[in-house]
């Protein structure tokens, strides 16, 4: 299979196949074809397309942050009980308080919230300052309680989504998350240990019986996806017939 054509099948997985923020690994299996999955379950598999992806400044944008959302900042603080000071490395380091910054794969506004982020959160518009705040501060709370008060992996989680911490059970060897953390920790002025008792503050009790307090895992989906002699296009959950030259693809429910 050509290096052109192995492309262009990737890019229609990326396209269609799996969640947004789900990280895809590939491998060129025995009979040449490129299978992906945000499920690795072989150690051939590599990984593809990790993280955001590259930041984005709006036009014009110089750079320079003159406290102007620090009202919202400390509101979805209170109300979540982060501390402010995470928030603001957070944000400085996902957009720079860059209010409509972009990504190159679709995260959008201050805290550089992806799309199915945005929707889980209830928002509206993601360059709306309050509402990317408040949904950004709300999803750092929930992860702060998914790894029990771990800083260093509640900001993975952001980075790299839930999944892919409890899969590596940790930090996952991605260069770009491990940068992040290590970018926000250094923004912090202290290593994970420090980190962690300066800036987690415990939920109160009556909102902590409502957030989870373990990883439920996610089932897998497996389908297959190939052209008929026709040309014409097929993605189904059983495979095609003997001989049909293919490609599985599994993804999260």
């Amino acid at each position: 299979m050509s290096r052109a054509r192995a492309a262009g099948i990737l890019a229609v997985l990326v396209a269609s196949g799996a969640p947004a923020r789900a990280q895809i690994y590939t491998r060129l299996n025995g009979n040449g074809v490129v299978e992906a999955t945000n499920i690795p379950d072989a150690g051939d598999f590599r990984l593809t397309y990790p993280g955001k992806g590259t930041l984005i400044h709006s036009r014009g944008f110089q750079g320079v942050y003159h406290g102007e959302f620090d009202h919202h900042i400390e509101a979805a603080a209170t109300l979540h009980s982060v501390s402010t000071d995470l928030v603001r490395a957070v944000i400085a380091v996902e957009s720079e308080f860059d209010q409509l910054a972009v990504s190159s794969k679709g995260a959008r506004g201050l805290m550089q919230l992806m799309p199915v982020t945005a929707r889980r959160f209830g928002v509206a518009d993601a360059f709306d300052a309050r509402q990317n705040i408040f949904a950004g501060v709300q999803y750092l709370r929930l992860l702060l309680d998914l790894f029990q008060g771990d800083v260093a992996l509640a900001l993975a989680a952001y980075n790299a989504g839930e999944n892919a911490v409890a899969r590596f059970k940790g930090i996952p060897p991605y260069r770009e998350t491990r940068t992040y953390v290590e970018r926000i920790q250094s923004l912090l002025g202290g290593g994970p240990a420090e980190t962690r008792a300066a800036f987690f503050a415990p939920v109160r009790a009556a909102a902590r019986s409502s957030l989870p307090v373990k990883l439920v895992p996610a089932r897998p989906r497996i389908y297959y996806k190939w052209k008929d002699e026709k040309g014409s296009l097929h993605v189904a959950q059983t495979p095609p017939s003997e001989g049909v030259l293919y490609t599985m693809i599994r993804a999260l429910d």
